[in-house]
């Protein structure tokens, strides 16, 4: 019983575990919501604070050309002073068509179980919605903005890749190509936006590939640079030219102060060289036009291929902490430069209507990581959850744009009723101070209703209108409370269960031993009477016990029904039973050596059988076939 204790204990203990653990969020997101046929959105599916993440299986895009991703991006977020760790997968997404789409939920898998994320729709139009143009969407189209019949900026020629005799290429390769990360800003405070390029510095022919991306930890990440987009450009390093590839290029906000490092980049490259002696044969192989194309007719025993990884060094960002010093009540982290504004949706209803208040902040920062104001809602007026919908322009440095705080109230009473102003505080970095907007108050007037129901929570969202099963479930202390009373119970029945089973197998080993008592009792008392119970079988008991895998009793029967049928067979007397009375017997009743070599080694292993704490199954079919066997061959010979 106390066993079972122990059990009950262990699961509420875990159920305990499993509710401190229940803040694991996993949730898909795209941006924009609508876009044009040509144009491009960021599906992200975000972990939140697991330990550890197994494993985030996306779901099924076939309705769109994946131009980007998997990409993987980790780090931290402060919002209000509380720090969360995260995990992020993203997708760039070209739709294949028009319509509305309806991406399906995700799956991952972390230490705290298994998780489904929310499905997340995307309306794609015929018409371009102006996400395409510059500053708009960091994924926009690579030729908005530009002269697709413009011929781009011719490559410098180096003659790097041309290997001489005696030139190791490896060693050619760390002079003549590196990967270098730059930052437009190496001190920064909390909030404000870091501008960080990973480039590949070059002056031979290669084939590179990132197999590394960077990984940011500690800063909130929104990529600057199109898709595989492979534009270059010459730059001077180190007094020296190079062709200069962008792979990467990002804004950075983070999020906590201190010495950030920015994650390393690691390239391969698969790097061509031509051999000198080669070029030596074909002096005028550079003066061809095409000379790029020419290289592919170059055979083998003219080239040298070698591949290499390179990776970006470290680079560490001074992070520098938001002033503690006149910090007004009103601020959550914003930083930037802001405006705000408030509307209500009807300044003048019923109490049988629902009021809506949206409260606009607009302006340049890090508008993606800002939450909705607090409301002090006056007396008579019942506020609920905020709704929340971004309008950022992601490609410009800092984010600008707006967002929009939508929150739903209902009145009780007729009357005037004043939304008082919402204040909102953030810090200017350019001036290097906290500053606190707000907005107007707002006079609303609501009329006696008839007594109709309210629609608002269920049109706004804020609070869905749910059945009686999501009600229930809704509270996570049911639950619990739920499934702890449903394991105990199955523990109580799982007891008495086993209790049911123990007593069944007790009552046959009871009646076992009494067959076996009153089995040693006959043959001591009469052999002769034993033997007839069981002339047809001498052992039939053992049978019984080798069909039911009792190993036990199974050597104890056999040693009894072989020494009983002895006793009757040969006729010795049970206390006279010995291997030297058994041998004489044999050999006066005309029975071969052979056979009474077999029985005695029959004997011995039964009685080992008894006598050793581990008895062996796999040889119980095989001792009883033996025995019975020299049974047979015993009673086919003359007395």
């Amino acid at each position: 019983m106390q066993t079972a204790f122990q059990k009950i204990f262990l699961l509420v203990f875990l159920l305990t575990g499993y509710c401190s653990d229940a803040q694991v969020k996993f949730t898909a997101s795209i941006s924009p919501s609508e876009i044009g046929k040509d144009d491009y959105a960021e599906f992200k599916l975000l972990v939140e604070n697991a330990k550890e993440v197994q494993q985030i299986i996306p779901p099924g895009l076939k309705d769109f050309i994946i131009i980007s991703g998997p990409n993987q991006e980790s780090g931290m977020t402060m919002i209000n002073g509380v720090v969360k760790k995260y995990i992020a997968l993203s997708f760039v997404l070209k739709p294949r068509t028009v319509g509305s789409f309806i991406i399906p939920a995700a799956s991952a898998k972390t230490d705290a179980g298994n998780h489904t994320s929310n499905k997340v729709k995307l309306k794609v139009t015929a018409r371009s919605t102006g996400n395409n143009n510059p500053g708009i969407n960091a994924y926009r189209n690579p030729f908005v903005g530009a002269d697709p019949f413009v011929e781009p900026a011719p490559r410098s020629a180096y003659n790097d890749y041309i290997l001489r005799k005696g030139e190791d290429s490896q060693d050619k390769i760390q002079k003549n190509m590196f990967v270098h990360v730059e930052v437009d800003k190496k001190s920064c405070y909390v909030g404000e936006p870091v501008v960080a390029s990973y480039k590949l510095y070059t002056r031979l022919k290669s084939e590179s590939n990132m197999i590394k991306n960077p990984s940011f930890n500690g800063f909130s990440v929104l990529d600057l640079q199109q898709p595989n987009d492979m534009n270059y450009r010459t730059e001077k390093f180190e007094g020296r030219d190079y062709n200069v590839y962008t792979i990467r290029k990002v804004q950075l906000y983070p999020l906590l102060a201190g010495n950030l490092e920015l994650g390393i980049a690691e390239i391969e490259n698969n790097v061509r060289f031509i051999k000198e002696a080669y070029v030596n044969t074909r002096p005028d192989i550079f003066d061809d036009m095409f000379g790029d194309f020419v290289d592919a007719a170059i055979p083998p025993e003219g080239t040298e291929n070698v591949k290499m990884s390179m990776q970006s060094k470290p680079l560490t960002v001074l992070v520098k902490p938001l002033p503690e010093a006149n910090r007004p009540f009103s601020f959550k982290g914003a930083v930037g430069k802001f405006e705000i504004s408030a509307q209500v949706e009807k300044d003048k209803f019923s109490t049988d209507d629902a009021g809506k208040m949206a409260v606009i902040i607009s302006g340049a920062g890090n508008l993606q990581m800002i939450n909705a104001p607090e409301l002090a809602w006056p007396q008579g007026i019942e506020g609920f959850d905020s709704k929340a919908t971004d309008d950022l322009y992601k490609g410009t440095v800092p984010v600008s744009g707006r967002k929009i705080f939508e929150f739903p109230f209902t009145v009780s009473k007729p009357g005037i009723y004043r939304l008082p102003a919402v204040e909102f505080g953030f810090f200017d970095v350019k001036d290097a101070q906290y500053k606190t907007i707000a907005t107007l108050p707002i006079e609303v007037t609501v009329a006696r209703g008839l007594g109709k129901p309210k629609m608002t929570i269920a049109e706004t969202g804020s609070k869905p209108k749910r059945n009686y099963l999501t009600r229930f479930f809704h509270n996570r202390l049911r639950v619990v409370s739920l499934f702890a009373v449903l394991i105990i119970l199955g523990l109580v029945f799982w007891l008495k269960r086993d209790r049911k089973k123990e007593n069944q197998v007790s009552e046959k080993l009871v009646a076992k031993e009494l067959k076996i008592v009153a089995a040693n009792k006959i043959a001591e008392e009469d052999p002769v009477e034993e033997f007839l119970l069981a002339q047809d079988n001498p052992l039939v008991l053992a049978e019984e016990c080798l069909q039911q895998d009792d190993a036990n009793l199974f050597y104890t029967q056999l040693n009894l029904g072989l020494k009983n049928y002895l006793v009757k067979k040969l006729g010795i007397a049970v206390q006279d039973l010995s291997r030297k009375n058994i041998a004489e017997q044999i050999d006066l009743k005309g029975i071969s050596n052979e056979t009474s070599v077999k029985l005695q080694e029959l004997i011995d292993e039964v009685e080992w059988q008894l006598y050793t704490p581990m008895t062996n199954h796999e040889k119980m079919k095989g001792m009883y076939e033996r025995a019975h066997d020299l049974i047979q061959m015993i009673n086919t010979c003359r007395s």
